[in-house]
């Protein structure tokens, strides 16, 4: 006996979009093949997406210049960078970096999902799903216990 993940066409799979769904909600996982490119979509409950991009840290390193007498932090998973002369108007300014960069990537998604790498994309999934809330993205960055954001 084989046990394999179910495949549809996208003709099929407008089909039976109800049974798949179902099959999903039942925790299946069906994919979708488009024909001409053989590219595979996945679909499955989100639960299980949340559970594995849960699993995902980003890393927020910080930097204090004497000189300049201030602060500059940035992740190492989405090239993005904040400066302040206070960490925390550093850590502000990255999540606000995040929010608008967060806007270009959207209106450019067609660019970015095939220049950028598979793990940048999926950091950036991270960061879209807080839809701009300010405080879940701290949450993602694990800063939440910043100050006002």
């Amino acid at each position: 006996m084989v046990i394999s993940v179910n495949e549809y066409n996208v003709s099929d799979t407008k089909k039976y979009y109800c049974d798949i769904n179902a099959k999903v909600l039942s925790g299946m996982e069906i994919v979708t093949v488009k024909s001409k490119t053989k590219e595979k979509i996945s679909h499955i409950k989100k639960d299980y997406l949340d559970f594995l991009l849960d699993k995902l840290k980003f890393t927020v390193n910080e930097e204090f210049d004497k000189e300049l007498k201030g602060w500059t932090v940035w992740t190492v998973e989405v090239p993005m960078h904040g400066e302040g002369k206070t960490r925390q108007e550093a850590l502000d300014d990255l999540i606000n970096s995040l929010v608008e960069f967060s806007e270009i990537y959207i209106n450019e998604i067609e660019i970015f999902s095939k220049t950028e790498s598979m793990e940048k994309q999926v950091y950036m999934l991270k960061i879209l799903r807080c839809n701009g809330n300010k405080e879940l993205i701290a949450r993602e960055l694990g800063i939440s216990n910043a100050n006002q954001i």
